[in-house]
């Protein structure tokens, strides 16, 4: 054998014996823990009506302009530990609804403009700033995702008509939770 050919199976045994012994024990006192998490996990998100737990939702909006926005919130719990990526949680949230509305009163018509836009948001924690809390701040569960409702156009308004918001929630393509809220419009 040549000198080259003993130098790399020596170097090889090395590294396999290194291998062999460096390879630690599984501690099963975290594999069980883990499949506890996951069979003891029930995936759970909600649409937030303020005090109460009614599905109907009832928003005052100003009639003076044209169109006009309001934003919904919606909460879900967190993953299990060994299902989130690099510690965060891959919960994504759509809302959609089948209304849509028709704007004949300016020069330029708006036709099917959807109330909500069919976009997907994530959810996350609340986040701090100077020790402070900023911003929503979940009170059912440990996640929260904003999504805008509109334009609402002033018609809709006064007719007081109603908005169907559904949201499918995937956390992960593991588990799916469907949740809606009927929005109420009321001019102030």
């Amino acid at each position: 054998m040549t000198n080259i050919n003993k130098k790399l199976r020596t170097i090889s045994l090395t590294l396999a014996c290194l291998g062999l012994f460096s390879c630690g024990q599984v501690d099963e006192y975290d594999f069980i823990l883990s499949v506890e998490d996951q069979i003891n996990f029930k995936a759970k998100a909600i649409i937030i009506n303020g005090n109460n737990n009614s599905k109907y939702r009832t928003i005052y909006l100003d009639t003076l302009q044209s169109e006009t926005y309001t934003s919904i919130y919606a909460e879900a719990n967190q993953m299990p530990i060994h299902q989130r990526y690099n510690g965060e949680n891959n919960i994504w949230a759509t809302f959609h609804t089948p209304i849509s509305y028709t704007n004949y009163d300016t020069n330029v018509n708006y036709s099917n403009v959807p109330y909500v836009a069919s976009t997907s948001v994530r959810f996350d924690y609340a986040r701090s700033y100077n020790g402070q809390t900023t911003g929503y701040v979940p009170t059912k569960l440990d996640l929260y995702t904003k999504q805008m409702v509109g334009p609402i156009h002033k018609s809709a308004i006064r007719k007081r008509d109603t908005i169907p918001v559904y949201m499918h929630v995937d956390f992960d393509g593991r588990y799916e939770v469907k949740d809606t809220l009927f929005i109420v419009l009321a001019p102030r």
